[in-house]
């Protein structure tokens, strides 16, 4: 089998590196897309979707494995809505300033609200797993 091709999509690892590789070119984009006024807003949706999909799966995945007890790794998703924050409020604040036709894509700040809505649930879950799992022990 070519090694290429002999990493597991079941391994976490893989969905972590694939959604930190589509974040940072996805947030590069939003960026690029602003300061071109918007001029490539035709590929906003179809990057939007790509990015909200495989954090989907990764996030999926990572809770599927906390919930059966084969998560180890952390990752802190603080810092995917750390980044997110600081890039959507700097580009509302620069068409604030700029103004003349830069504007953040509507997509953008939807992808934005997909970000922090991932995170809140996940968080809920590591929760609820955490408190199942002391109760758990206390029987």
């Amino acid at each position: 089998m070519n090694p290429l091709f002999s990493f597991k999509f079941k391994d976490e690892s893989v969905w972590r590196n694939l959604t930190n590789f589509w974040t940072f070119v996805f947030i590069a984009f939003t960026v690029l897309d602003f300061f071109l006024k918007n001029g490539l807003d035709f590929l906003v949706a179809p990057m939007s979707v790509i990015y909200i999909g495989i954090l989907g799966l990764y996030v999926g995945t990572k809770e599927f494995d906390r919930w059966y007890d084969l998560h180890t790794s952390r990752h802190p998703g603080e810092l995917f809505v750390f980044f997110w924050t600081v890039i959507v409020f700097g580009l509302i604040i620069l068409s604030v300033i700029l103004q003349d036709g830069y504007r953040v894509s509507t997509e953008i700040i939807a992808t934005y609200i997909m970000v922090l809505s991932v995170f809140a649930l996940t968080q809920k879950s590591k929760r609820l797993y955490e408190r199942k799992k002391t109760q758990k022990k206390k029987k």
